[in-house]
């Protein structure tokens, strides 16, 4: 090549890495996660069944174990045993609420009476006290029987609460799963003793995954949300396609996970990329590299 072609050909070259510097790809390593669920148990008791093992999908609402229930539906039985005779009390009360209703009816009309016949002259003041005492005892007793009434239909609401917090109880020993997935990790064998908040399970949703990775300041300037992304495995092969649904808002030490000791010491800011996974492909813990444009 002579002088005067390397001339022509020098800003060229320029020019060249001028543009290929501003069409840089950014990017960095991450670990493929997903979105998850975690079931603990909400009642005590010895595990009966198990309806699913490790890699079972399952969808919202299944139902994954099964609880001994058996001190629940005796501790029921005899609520409702209990129930039963406060409601034939209150069957009584009211007869005698009724029985009450009419004697005070009674004793009010023969008061009545006895006045009419006291202003009259044909009555004595005997006679009127032991009507107005009559009629007194007569509300007095209805009153009686009325609180009663109040007091057993309140234990009749208690007593209902009651059962309905054992069907509760009895509801919480089949857990149900709260989201459609992948049973990922079981934290509990058949014939062990579950407890109130003991994880028992955990559900990720495989079909679509996600990976975080972490930009400087200069690559995190031209990201935003809704802007596409490029992931690929260490084996190369197939890449996916993704996009990015979260940017940070503030910077951060760069994560442990990032392996050198410098590039931990460095500000950076991390954005989150979401992909489909319907073929199950990437796996929950893969490491990826993430390019975006």
């Amino acid at each position: 090549m002579d002088a005067r072609t390397a001339l022509m050909i020098a800003p060229l070259l320029l020019l060249l890495a001028s543009c290929a510097g501003k069409d840089k790809a950014i990017g960095g390593s991450g670990i493929i996660e997903a979105d998850d669920a975690i079931v603990s148990a909400e009642t005590a008791g010895r595990i009966l069944e198990l309806y699913f093992d490790d890699g079972s999908p399952v969808k919202a609402g299944d139902t994954l174990l099964r609880i001994d229930p058996s001190k629940l539906e005796l501790a029921l039985a005899s609520v409702l045993s209990g129930k039963h005779v406060v409601e034939a009390q209150l069957a009584a009360l009211k007869v005698d609420v009724a029985r009450t209703d009419e004697g005070m009816r009674f004793a009010s009309s023969e008061k009545d009476r006895i006045t009419r016949l006291y202003a009259s002259g044909t009555a004595t003041k005997k006679q009127l006290d032991a009507a107005t005492h009559e009629a007194t005892q007569a509300r007095l007793a209805n009153e009686t029987a009325r609180a009663g009434l109040v007091t057993v239909e309140t234990q009749i609401a208690k007593t209902d609460a009651d059962i309905a917090s054992i069907e509760r109880q009895l509801a919480d020993c089949h857990p149900l799963a709260p989201i459609s997935g992948v049973v990922t990790e079981s934290y509990v064998d058949k014939g062990e003793l579950a407890s109130p908040g003991k994880g028992l399970l955990r559900i990720s949703r495989l079909d679509s995954v996600w990976v975080k990775v972490y930009l400087n300041a200069g690559e995190f300037a031209n990201v935003k949300s809704g802007q596409a992304a490029t992931v690929s495995t260490e084996t190369g092969g197939t890449s996916y396609q993704g996009t990015i649904v979260w940017t940070s808002g503030d910077a951060e030490f760069t994560p442990k996970n990032v392996q050198t000791a410098e590039a931990r010491a460095n500000l950076v800011y991390a954005v989150k990329v979401s992909l489909a996974n319907s073929d199950g492909t990437l796996k929950i813990g893969m490491p990826v590299y993430v390019t975006i444009q």
